[in-house]
């Protein structure tokens, strides 16, 4: 796809990072003291940094920048433990004066190119507006709970999680980064990041004044099997005082724990600081041990969100690379508006896990089982949303009677997926 009329695509560097800045500062209505405006240059990969520059002068001041998006570089784990290489979509921005002559477009187009070229077979995202990105085919994999819970919250016991040690200190990717990279990288759960470059590791840890609320800096719990990190939180607290004494508020902002007995033993730390009345979280998978082990569920203010949205790039390569919990051999047409060369007729051939998935492009397309858009396909990528969920829902059409039912028992995950940090 050739630029909008009157602006050209390009690479930026560190020596633009306050006009990145600015151009995101005004698309998503924030402004940063001068004194934290240097966080942009830890946090963003600029070697992944693009953005759309007016050339013309009927367009806005020449050189100035109009639009702006990076990714970051990462692993996703899918179905069956294994991990795929994915571009994470963010910081994508368009200046209010520069909207609705295509930028956006013109940006997701390039953010494809650019990510099938490095080999990136996905690419995911946390949304901002969520009807924005279906436009382009991201799906959305993987919902969350948020939860409130009181001081206190009664878990029910496990044994040995009383005997994993908890250290609590003000966060720093000095002395807690290790920590994360290592729990992040045994995790099995569909949707995880597990493999962090050092600017989305910066990215997680970023702690903004004014990010916090009035509340205080970023502290960190890290939990140890001996020397072993087994599970980490990043939270803040801000205390209060009500009629009757201490309401003071928890936020944990991201966490992740390896096993039921590691996060039994975080999440007693982090319901239970003095002062604190509240507690509130999210990122919980549907399956989280904690939702499971809470005695009084109902004490617990539960609402769900969406998590993850993915896009297939890749088609073969992405579906090949996952795990698959049975066999199957079904065709599917495949619509993609977006990136044609993805469409038309594939056969996902499953055999003891392994996918073999190829194009037939001598096929008739009335002839495949189903009929499928590429949103829906990233949608049921990682095993939460099944294909039989979507065809109840009037989203795939089956044309051989079981098809649809076949190809969902493959890819269901006994795992929910869920993304245990934003980006």
């Amino acid at each position: 796809m050739t630029t909008p009329q009157g602006y050209h695509v390009l690479s930026v560097d560190h020596s633009r990072a306050s006009e990145v800045l600015h151009v995101d500062a005004f698309a998503f209505a924030f402004t940063v003291p001068e004194k934290d405006a240097g966080f942009i240059h830890d946090i963003l990969p600029w070697d992944r940094t693009r953005a759309i520059e007016v050339v013309d002068p009927l367009r806005g001041r020449v050189g100035t920048l109009a639009a702006v998006h990076a990714s970051f570089e990462f692993k996703t784990c899918v179905p069956g433990g294994r991990e795929v290489p994915t571009a994470g979509l963010s910081w994508v921005g368009v200046h209010p004066g520069h909207r609705r002559r295509g930028l956006l477009r013109a940006m997701i187009h390039d953010h494809f190119s650019r990510s099938l070229a490095r080999g990136e077979v996905i690419s995911t995202l946390f949304a901002a507006e969520t009807q924005i990105y279906q436009r382009f085919g991201y799906g959305l994999a993987a919902t969350e709970a948020r939860v409130q819970l009181g001081r206190g919250a009664d878990i029910r016991p496990l044994e040995g999680s009383d005997d994993l040690a908890v250290e609590i200190d003000s966060a720093s990717i000095e002395r807690h980064g290790d920590a994360i990279r290592s729990i992040q990288s045994r995790m099995t759960r569909p949707g995880t990041v597990t493999a962090l470059a050092p600017q989305t590791l910066a990215d997680v840890l970023m702690d903004l004044e004014i990010d916090r609320e009035g509340g205080e800096e970023l502290r960190i719990a890290v939990v140890r099997d001996g020397s072993d990190p087994v599970a980490w939180a990043l939270f803040q607290r801000k205390g209060d005082w009500g009629d009757s004494g201490p309401d003071g508020k928890v936020r944990v902002r991201a966490w992740g724990a390896l096993d039921a007995a590691a996060t039994v033993r975080l999440w007693g730390v982090l319901v239970d600081f003095d002062l604190m009345a509240t507690t509130y979280a999210g990122k919980f998978a549907l399956d989280d041990p904690l939702l499971l082990r809470l005695k009084d569920i109902r004490s617990a203010k539960v609402s769900i969100a969406d998590n993850l949205w993915v896009r297939i790039l890749d088609v073969a390569e992405a579906l090949q690379a996952r795990g698959y919990a049975a066999d199957c051999d079904v065709t599917i047409h495949l619509e993609d508006a977006f990136l044609p060369l993805n469409a038309g007729v594939w056969r996902v051939h499953v055999v003891h896990g392994e996918a073999r998935v190829t194009r037939d492009d001598g096929a008739d397309p009335a002839s495949a089982d189903l009929r499928i858009d590429i949103q829906e396909l990233g949608a049921a990528y990682l095993g939460g949303t099944t294909i039989t969920e979507l065809l109840r829902a009037g989203l795939v059409d089956e044309r051989t009677p079981g098809a649809a039912g076949e190809l969902s028992r493959a890819m269901a995950s006994d795992i929910k997926p869920v993304a245990n940090f934003g980006f």
